[in-house]
């Protein structure tokens, strides 16, 4: 298997193609990593395992019978970590949202027959550029073009969308209060931060680092907790959530100012 791929994850992965190999033989043609575990970033105790399963065909009723069953087995062997997948034909690949066909997906450890999960340019990209195959060709083979023009029309509309939504949905706002909320938001937006700074993707701790060596200084108490509750500490900066959770707001907002003039300078540059 791969080097790439951290040993301790490896008897599960080995055993989920295997269950294929036997299950399903002639229905799966290639298995992909891509997520925390292609960057080089995976997480013993955080981390889910994002996979693409290539299928030779549509699924049927008796290809989702046996999926489910597969996962259930999976599932009751290897508790400690959360397999994701999204079984796409090849023709899928690289394709948006609304061109692909519901599909059987593997998610929050539930199979659904027909449905779409993560598939989008950033996956695409990530499949394409630092993909993980365990079984099939490489992933930088794969017959698709993942352009990062591409993924940056789709981040700049993804942060003035989902993520300014925290600065003005009071639903959304309320993810700004709770520890975990202050995490994924934060370090959410600090990923498109580096992405538009550096034309790449790193993982979300990556971006926490970055963030603290980049962005102005205000802001580090702010991501200092943010990494300490990802990394499983105690975050200490702030003494009221309110006042923490007014902070997220206020760093939203930065980020997309930010976003945008960088995506304006490169549309310039590009058409100068």
């Amino acid at each position: 298997m791969d080097k790439r791929i951290p040993e301790v994850i490896q008897p599960m992965l080995q055993a989920y193609v295997d269950l294929l190999n036997r299950e399903l033989p002639d229905f799966v043609e290639a298995v992909y990593l891509h997520g925390s575990i292609a960057l080089d970033a995976f997480d013993e105790q955080r981390s889910d395992i994002d996979t693409i399963t290539v299928i030779s065909r549509p699924a049927n009723e008796n290809d989702v019978q046996k999926l489910t069953s597969l996962h259930k087995t999976l599932a009751s062997q290897y508790r400690r970590w959360l397999l994701e997948v999204s079984y796409l034909q090849a023709a899928d690949l690289g394709q948006s949202e609304s061109a692909i066909q519901p599909h059987p997906i593997y998610h929050d450890n539930k199979l659904d027959s027909a449905g779409h999960f993560d598939v989008n340019p950033v996956t695409w990209w990530l499949l394409k550029n630092k993909g993980i195959a365990i079984l099939g060709a490489d992933a930088q083979q794969l017959p698709f073009e993942a352009s990062w023009d591409t993924l940056l029309g789709y981040m700049h509309e993804n942060i003035n969308s989902y993520w300014a939504s925290f600065t003005t949905n009071p639903m959304r706002m309320m993810r700004n209060l709770p520890d975990d909320g202050v995490a994924w938001v934060v370090l959410g937006v600090l990923r498109q931060y580096y992405s538009f700074r550096e034309q790449d993707i790193t993982s979300k701790v990556g971006a926490g680092e970055y963030g603290l060596k980049h962005a102005p200084a205000e802001w580090h108490p702010l991501i200092q907790d943010a990494l300490a509750i990802r990394q499983g500490q105690e975050p200490s900066n702030y003494s009221s959530r309110f006042t923490r959770a007014y902070a997220v707001v206020r760093f939203v907002r930065y980020v997309i100012d930010e976003s945008n003039q960088l995506t304006q300078a490169g549309q310039t540059s590009r058409n100068g």
